[in-house]
């Protein structure tokens, strides 16, 4: 009899570290998946705090670029193909100039962000670059 006791209280002491077992793992699993999706979360903020910033740069640069290009040159190339001066392709060639400093002054992680986020980040630049442009005469 005393030895069917022990092999009851053996089995359900065993029960028990069995049940605490599971109990356990599966925290264990759950402060896992937290971790991980934490961690995610973290690297989802960050990449979409580069994607903005990265956006920001662009447009300031874009910006400052347009504004200079426009008080230097593209104002009286405008006045001459009015006039019948000169061609169209010098405004053109304007914007090739404004969309080669935009790329030349934007930092490499900023263009690897842009390009993988935007796909045809050339068309985005040269789209910016218009829009910039519009802007421009319309505050004038």
């Amino acid at each position: 009899m005393q030895n069917s006791i022990q092999d009851i209280l053996t089995n359900f002491a065993l029960g028990v570290l069995t049940l605490l077992c599971a109990y356990a793992m599966y925290y264990i699993k759950r402060a896992i998946a937290k971790v991980k999706l934490e961690a995610q979360k973290i690297d989802n903020e960050e990449q979409r705090s580069l994607i903005l910033t990265a956006l920001s740069r662009l447009d300031d640069v874009a910006t400052k670029t347009v504004r200079s290009i426009e008080q230097t040159t593209a104002k009286e190339i405008r006045e001459a193909v009015k006039a019948g001066l000169t061609s169209r392709d010098q405004l053109f060639q304007l914007s090739r100039q404004a969309f080669d400093q935009i790329y030349d002054q934007l930092e490499p992680e900023y263009l690897a962000v842009l390009a993988s986020t935007l796909g045809d980040m050339d068309n985005y630049i040269k789209n910016t670059i218009e829009s910039k442009v519009l802007e421009l005469k319309g505050a004038v």
